[in-house]
């Protein structure tokens, strides 16, 4: 890992290795591996949220997990006015025009599985089932239209562990930030935007990729599926069709299969993704996304973009230099 784009600073590494020296066989592995996913969550950007209505010239970054990574300067630097990187060409009718989602697949469509091959000692056929299995995440996670409405993310938790299923629907409701102003909430693990927020406009735009290697945490091996996706998602105020937006969301890390606390099971996934988005407001306490809709763009209250400009339709991990950091156009 480094501590450029993929958010994780050096050092969170004694926390993180620490975690996971413990994992060994049987129960215990269960119990080291959700104990060292939380020190990983902890100690990545595990994701940034990426801020931007659509017609604006730049946006904010705010984290999707909680973290004890530094928000970053204690001065946000002067906000530039720059001009757009992506002509706006866009209406309603073609929400995705003049961007680069315009071009990438639709819906589940964008998230294809490679050709499985044996990974060490993992057969074709078990990377074949993680493959799909980190599919089925992704769908739940950004596509499942109830979720993304607000609704209970019941699909993306019935896919995790007993063990990692037990903390997220423990802490979905929890409201409040953390010292650096994320929320403690488990909903920002997935897309969600608040109840009564938004409206979905036609369909989502998808591009990215995944591939498998064999991992080792203290002499046990694990399956890790990497994944790096965008989701590109048009949404309008309910009731305002003329106040609209886009949002992009970015998924990236990677979903680890072992048979954590029960050896000799089958290989059960472990979510150790993060993630951004763009073209939401800062400030959430609740872990959901509220678009940043040109109409309320002026006054909404949160905190001040600053750090470098990220560009939200890029597949590089955020740097996790700030909890709201500037983007260029959604």
């Amino acid at each position: 890992m480094s501590d450029g784009m993929s958010g994780q600073p050096r050092d969170s590494d004694d926390e993180f290795y620490r975690a996971v020296r413990e994992l060994a066989a049987g129960a215990a592995a269960g119990q080291a591996k959700r104990e060292a996913g939380r020190a990983r969550k902890r100690a990545w950007t595990a994701g940034v949220v990426i801020v931007l209505a659509a017609v604006g010239t730049f946006g904010w970054l705010q984290l999707r997990h909680p973290s004890t990574v530094s928000a970053g300067r204690s001065t946000p630097p002067t906000i530039a006015s720059v001009a757009p990187t992506i002509a706006d060409a866009a209406s309603p009718a073609l929400p995705f025009a003049g961007t680069p989602a315009q071009t990438w697949a639709d819906d589940a469509a964008g998230i294809v599985v490679p050709a499985a091959k044996p990974v060490g000692n993992f057969t074709a056929a078990q990377v074949e089932a993680a493959y799909q299995t980190s599919r089925k995440l992704l769908i739940a996670g950004n596509l499942n239209k109830a979720t993304l409405l607000g609704g209970p993310p019941t699909a993306f938790a019935g896919l995790l562990t007993s063990q990692q299923r037990a903390d997220f629907l423990g802490r979905l409701n929890t409201k409040g930030v953390d010292k650096a102003g994320r929320p403690l909430s488990t909903r920002v693990e997935v897309t969600s935007f608040a109840p009564g927020s938004a409206e979905l406009i036609g369909v989502i735009k998808v591009q990215g990729s995944m591939s498998a290697k064999s991992v080792v945490f203290a002499g046990s091996t694990a399956l890790a599926i990497n994944v790096n996706y965008l989701f590109a998602y048009a949404v309008e105020q309910p009731g305002n069709p003329t106040d609209w937006t886009r949002v992009v969301a970015h998924q990236y890390g990677s979903f680890d299969f072992a048979p954590w606390g029960d050896p000799g099971g089958p290989l059960t996934p472990w979510d150790d993704t993060g993630g951004d988005h763009a073209g939401a407001l800062c400030g959430s306490t609740d872990g959901y996304l509220r678009p940043d809709y040109p109409s309320e763009s002026a006054s909404a209250a949160g905190p001040t973009p600053s750090g470098t400009f990220m560009n939200p339709y890029s597949n590089a991990g955020a740097d996790g230099s700030a909890v709201c950091a500037q983007t260029t156009h959604t």
